[in-house]
């Protein structure tokens, strides 16, 4: 069971079905779609809130994570860092971030700087639950599980302590929820949120709460009677928060491949917040994964209305219109979405350059197509030259070699990304399965199987992985082992 850690309103977590590398690394940004809903720790700050409270800049990068603006989120968190240098949870919210966005040197450096903190506090507080879950989540996040189980098993015993004291304390039973679900304690976790909507039955961040738990613990029905009582809970006009449950809603569906309930939902959210520019793009990635491509088109379109000026969501489009086999209208929104990003923007005019290439390899025009790749790998290397040691551009570095048959740069690229990626690391598998594919192109079937079985040791959900393994064992004569792995590789949506 993934451990569920208390970050901010929504936490991204892997989609199960992915059937190349363009929607596996696009699923970091459409995929904020599959976040998860929080407790109600967000910061609840008004629109005329000071600029230069803490607050404010937390509520602004909470809203800008939510609508897929890594980077600015993460300035948000800086500039909340100015004000107070020494709030662990900020740290930790922009340690998060980094991790997603594949900078995986950074958020270590910064979930170290959190557990710093901690430190301290426990010195001069050891009897401070809270911060014991803290120290466990930073731990955990910096790969030391055993030490993160001990703080987390500390926090647990203060919690029971204080509830013997006072027993019908709704917060001390909420916290320990966290604690034992940290844990892996998913039974007792839940029970301890039961026991919240018990003594409060209006609690509507421990009922939002459970509809997450639920989820997570593949028990969608329950999940979503969760979510509906959290609407009950949340007035008809606050449009915001009754989407956002939607959405999560979405998510618990998405799970168990409900998609036209799914496509209801956000159907839903959009209409409660027409201006959730996420929405309108997951939305057109699953009505484009049901095959209803027009639908899917106006869907992005919709997007575009909004913010005409998001990159993400024309090299969306792009990729869309190729899958229409719209080439020349797909070229065009490739080359609007690299219009739109700035030439500081490397990583993601790496990304573009890639989807171009494709593009152009489509339309019968390899050489342009090559010309495309290579500035992809350009871009890359321009992009680490401020950080040399980001998972995310080294991986999209990999595969544009790969694109371009330098197979072994390529597989010195995936090599250097596997060094990078921290414990947990968003792009942990897919860089395996990176490695894999070059290998394969080399011939070199042994070693692609293994990189394959690392990939799914990390993962099992890629179909990817699951058909290069069978590709592997294919070649190597394992025919019974190659159909097996074939098998899976459909199971998980796999169209190659």
């Amino acid at each position: 069971m993934p451990q569920l850690f208390d970050f901010g309103r929504f936490r991204r977590l892997p989609k199960k079905k992915e059937s190349d590398f363009m929607k596996r690394n696009n699923k970091l940004a459409k995929a904020r779609f599959v976040i998860v809903l929080m407790a109600l720790a967000t910061l609840c700050v008004s629109a005329v809130a000071q600029e230069n409270t803490t607050d404010y800049w937390v509520t602004k990068a909470n809203d800008l994570r939510l609508n897929g603006s890594t980077d600015e989120a993460i300035s948000a968190y800086d500039r909340a860092l100015q004000i107070d240098p020494s709030n662990e949870t900020v740290w930790t919210y922009k340690a998060q971030e980094l991790a997603f966005s594949g900078r995986d040197e950074e958020s270590l450096r910064a979930f170290e700087k959190a557990l710093c903190i901690l430190d301290d506090k426990l010195k001069l507080n050891p009897q401070d639950a809270k911060a014991w879950m803290k120290k466990g989540r930073a731990l955990s996040s910096l790969g030391r599980q055993n030490e993160s189980n001990l703080a987390h098993e500390m926090a647990v015993q203060i919690f029971n302590q204080s509830i013997l004291e006072d027993p019908g304390n709704v917060s001390l039973w909420r916290n320990m929820a966290e604690a034992l679900m940290n844990l892996g304690r998913w039974e007792e976790g839940l029970q301890a949120l039961n026991k919240v909507t018990e003594i409060d039955p209006k609690n509507l961040d421990a009922w939002e709460r459970k509809g997450e738990f639920l989820t997570l613990m593949s028990r969608t029905n329950e999940s979503l009677q969760a979510f509906n009582r959290s609407l009950e809970l949340i007035p008809e006009n606050d449009t915001k928060e009754r989407s956002l449950v939607w959405m999560a809603k979405a998510q618990s569906l998405s799970y168990v491949d409900r998609k036209e309930e799914t496509l209801a939902a956000l159907d839903k959210v959009t209409k409660l917040d027409p201006s959730f520019v996420v929405a309108w793009r997951t939305q057109g990635y699953l009505l484009a994964d049901l095959g209803r491509q027009n639908e899917s088109l106006a869907a992005y379109e919709e997007a575009i209305k909004i913010d005409p000026a998001d990159a993400r969501t024309w090299s969306e489009k792009g990729s869309q219109l190729v899958q229409l086999k719209r080439y020349n209208e797909s070229l065009a929104a490739f080359e609007r979405a690299l219009e739109l990003t700035p030439e500081s923007g490397s990583k993601e005019r790496a990304q573009i350059w890639i989807s171009k290439g494709d593009a152009l390899n489509k339309t019968g025009r390899p050489a342009e197509a090559l010309a495309a790749l290579q500035m992809s790998v350009d871009a890359s290397e321009k992009a680490l030259l401020s950080n040399a040691n980001d998972t995310s551009v080294l991986e999209l570095k990999g595969r544009a070699l790969l694109k371009l048959g330098k197979y072994g740069d390529a597989i010195k690229a995936f090599e250097q990304a596997i060094e990078t990626a921290m414990t947990g690391s968003y792009h942990a598998p897919t860089v395996w399965i990176g490695k894999g594919d070059a290998l394969r192109a080399q011939f070199r079937n042994q070693e692609a199987l293994e990189a394959y079985n690392q990939a799914i040791l990390l993962s099992p959900i890629y179909s990817d992985a699951w058909a290069g393994r069978g590709e592997a064992q294919k070649s190597m004569g394992l025919v019974t082992e190659a159909s097996g792995s074939f098998y899976l590789a459909r199971k998980l949506g796999y169209q190659g």
